[in-house]
């Protein structure tokens, strides 16, 4: 055995514990995590009618600043231009969407939440659908 059969086992023994760990975070899931499949579903769209029920809060306001997957959705449908979105909790964006989304006002729904911001003079309707992780073809909506 030559003294650099110990360091060449050593180096493929890393570069196989890098790709495996390196393949796991391409797939979008660590499994020290525990991801599930659980998605948030994100529909923005412009209305013209608020229920008496509901909080219109402004795109400036720092529920919304602060949460990119929201404020991506209301300012693409702000313009007109409808946006969908969906979050995977195998995303490190899952929990903090989640969090963001509590801390909004909401129209509570069976099947999904509604929220509404102003931004640029127009109401945009944010539609938040929970799915949980044993839903496979999505029959079945549950909200959280």
């Amino acid at each position: 055995m030559t003294p650099n059969q110990p360091r060449r086992r050593f180096l493929r023994r890393s570069l196989i514990t890098a790709s495996v760990g390196l393949s796991g975070s391409l797939a979008g899931c660590s499994s020290f995590r525990g991801c599930s499949s659980a998605e948030i579903f994100l529909q923005g769209e412009l209305v013209g009618h608020v229920p008496e029920n509901a909080t219109v809060v402004d795109i400036s306001d720092p529920r919304v600043e602060e949460s990119p997957w929201v404020k991506k959705v209301v300012e693409a449908s702000s313009g007109g231009h409808p946006r969908e979105m969906t979050i995977s909790d195998c995303l490190s964006d899952y929990d903090d969407l989640r969090e963001d989304l509590n801390a909004l006002p909401a129209v509570h729904r069976a099947e999904d939440r509604l929220y509404y911001v102003r931004a640029e003079g127009q109401i945009v309707r944010v539609r938040a659908v929970f799915f949980t992780d044993d839903e496979t073809g999505r029959p079945g909506r549950k909200a959280f």
